[in-house]
């Protein structure tokens, strides 16, 4: 079942690109090697497609963990993805394939093709040092399991002299944000073990071996948490309080499924800084996780009402950040207008909307969409980069 989940993850990260649109980027056309990078990719997905649709029929959990485990696309398309950065290496092509294999992650046995393809990856994009479109592709790096050489890579961009100050930066805020999702990662899944081996029921056949077996070979070793915390948040600190006026770019496709894409220096002129984004997640550490005191939060909605997060005591709250388009996003709103009707005035209810144009968000609320609370925050919005959203829902 967990290869399973794994596995449909990799559809959904491949798109995330689609969340930062512009307007602004006119399209240039691709170059031959682009376009043949472009059919590789649309076949891979066409084969992942099949893979789960047939994955989907099996009744069985441990027939369909079989057939993932026998018949991942990966073990065919990571071969040629990595043969085609050697043929293109140190091309805007070539970049882009290295791209495609950290989008398509790591999870899962150590070894798995996605994993080498991943390290594969990591082994060559020092080589795109300078590249602008870097952070793009190692803003991904802390999704999935822990991946040893994502942490020495990051280092080393930290530490080089071919690499951008806008990419040393970036990489510096990801080298902190990968140490501190791996150490949540960690706490997680020995919390999830001991609830296992005190009778909780598993989610899927085998959990506890899985999850035993996860955190003896795949997480980051509890003797280096304390070292990587304070690492981490010692380095934010420092991004916080310095001068750097250095920004996360934003990127614009050059073809319309997202394979190629390219900065888009108006649309960066608008996306966060990256002291910003080290901020939010000091905040978070400060205030979004358990024992941390709550934040203060003091919103005007949609429907022009006052909402605050300390008037919520004594409730349930449920905050989502979400927008127009999301499709998982949408497909709690049944589930959040049950529990509301359910639990009425014991829960409250905050979707936080990162619509391009607030006229999409009211439209929501209007046609009843959204019938909780709703606020506007905006494309890459104040709120969401104070929370260190990264990703939807």
């Amino acid at each position: 079942m967990l290869a399973w989940f794994v596995l449909a993850a990799v559809s959904a990260i491949a798109d995330a690109p689609a969340i930062v649109p512009s307007a602004h980027a006119a399209p240039r056309p691709l170059d031959k090697s682009e376009t043949e990078l472009c059919l590789l990719c649309k076949q891979m997905y066409s084969a992942y497609r099949d893979f789960y649709s047939r994955a989907d029929s099996f009744k069985e959990d441990a027939e369909r963990e079989r057939y993932c485990a026998e018949n991942d696309p990966a073990t065919k398309y990571v071969p040629r993805l990595t043969d085609f950065e050697r043929l293109h290496h140190g091309t805007h092509a070539g970049l882009m394939a290295a791209r495609r294999l950290v989008l398509l992650g790591g999870d899962g046995e150590p070894n798995n093709p996605r994993a080498l393809g991943l390290r594969y990856a990591l082994s060559v994009l020092a080589d795109y040092a300078n590249a602008p479109e870097l952070p793009e592709i190692i803003r991904y790096l802390d999704s999935g399991d822990f991946e040893p050489e994502a942490g020495a890579f990051l280092r080393k961009m930290v530490d080089s002299a071919d690499a951008s100050d806008q990419n040393r930066a970036f990489a510096r805020y990801m080298l902190a944000r990968c140490a501190l999702t791996m150490r949540d990662a960690r706490e997680f899944a020995e919390r999830r073990l001991t609830e296992l081996q005190n009778g909780l029921t598993p989610r899927f056949p085998n959990e506890h071996r899985f999850v035993a077996k996860w955190l003896s070979s795949s997480a980051v070793p509890s003797d280096k948490i304390a070292t990587l915390e304070r690492e981490a948040l010692g380095s934010l600190d420092s991004l916080c309080a310095s001068d750097c006026d250095l920004r996360q770019p934003a990127v614009a496709a050059i073809d319309d499924d997202w394979y190629i894409v390219r900065v888009d220096l108006p649309k960066s002129k608008s996306m966060p800084l990256v002291k910003d984004l080290a901020a939010g997640l000091l905040f978070k550490e400060r205030h979004l996780r358990v024992g941390k005191p709550a934040p203060d939060l003091r919103l005007r909605l949609v429907s022009g009402h006052e909402w605050s997060l300390a008037e919520q005591c004594g409730k349930v709250v449920v905050i989502q950040f979400s927008f127009k388009g999301c499709g998982p996003c949408e497909e709690m709103y049944p589930d959040l207008r049950a529990v509301a009707a359910e639990y009425d005035k014991k829960v409250s209810i905050l979707s936080v909307m990162a619509d391009q144009n607030c006229k999409d968000t009211i439209d929501a609320v209007e046609t009843g969409k959204l019938s909780w609370n709703v606020y506007w925050d905006g494309f890459r919005g104040a709120l969401a980069t104070k929370w260190a959203v990264q990703a939807f829902p």
